[in-house]
């Protein structure tokens, strides 16, 4: 195999409402919060993982495309392979050679259509310069807030046992970078489609935790395609 092009998306996410993204807390300080977000240990700022984007965004590929592993588990090539539409199957295999397969997949039927090597490479969101100074002024050091939620008695119509989320504001903004590596055979327009199908997924639907009651819709702005293997000039990436 030939890697014939780097193909780097670049842009912004912004926080159309606000984002959980969970780091655990096995151990609650009395007055502390029930469920803080993720943050840099560096830094102390919270962050977007870039494993949280692959992960929802492969599940709602698989969910649009209908391709769903028997057992609930991340789309395989055997499940693929037993689909008899030939263009969902093509699909498929797109799908798999974009988010890559798991080792013990690794046999000859899958090297004949290279579906080896994972062509997507996502990387952390960080915060833009701009919002992190925002952050700081509008809700303090930690650029967090803290949502209650509670749980509703259907006969006395009041809240009980109140828990104490931590989010991301609306508005944060995040540096969104994504590499798309493009091998010799590889349909580059249908591998760039299904990107941005993903990526348009996403933002139906949402990010982190809580969708249901609201949290972590998100949109993408400014979105670039740029080709880091050839002379090609950078070009809008519209999800539209």
């Amino acid at each position: 195999m030939k890697l014939k092009e780097i193909v780097e998306i670049t842009g912004e996410l912004e926080l159309l409402t606000g984002l959980h993204i969970g780091a655990g807390n096995d151990n609650i300080e009395i007055g502390g919060m029930d469920n803080p977000v993720v943050r840099d240990p560096l830094t102390n700022e919270p962050y977007i993982p870039g494993s949280s984007i692959k992960g929802k965004m492969r599940m709602l590929l698989e969910l649009y495309l209908g391709l769903i592993h028997s057992e609930g588990q991340a789309l395989d090539y055997k499940t693929v392979a037993n689909v008899n539409d030939q263009a969902l199957k093509e699909e498929g295999f797109n799908l798999l050679r974009l988010f890559g397969i798991s080792g013990s997949e690794n046999e000859e039927g899958i090297k004949s259509l290279s579906l080896g090597i994972t062509r997507l490479n996502f990387y952390d969101l960080r915060l833009t310069d701009d919002s992190r100074e925002e952050l700081k002024e509008r809700v303090g050091a930690l650029m967090t807030e803290e949502k209650t939620e509670v749980r509703v008695n259907r006969i006395t119509g009041t809240g009980e046992h109140p828990r104490h989320t931590e989010r991301v504001p609306a508005g944060a903004k995040f540096n969104f970078r994504l590499i798309v590596k493009l091998f010799e055979g590889d349909d580059e327009e249908k591998m760039l489609e299904m990107v941005k199908r993903g990526l348009k997924l996403l933002e139906l639907d949402s990010l982190g935790g809580s969708g249901s009651r609201g949290y972590g819709k998100i949109q993408f702005k400014n979105l670039k395609k740029h080709y880091r293997l050839s002379n090609r000039e950078p070009e809008e990436f519209s999800l539209d």
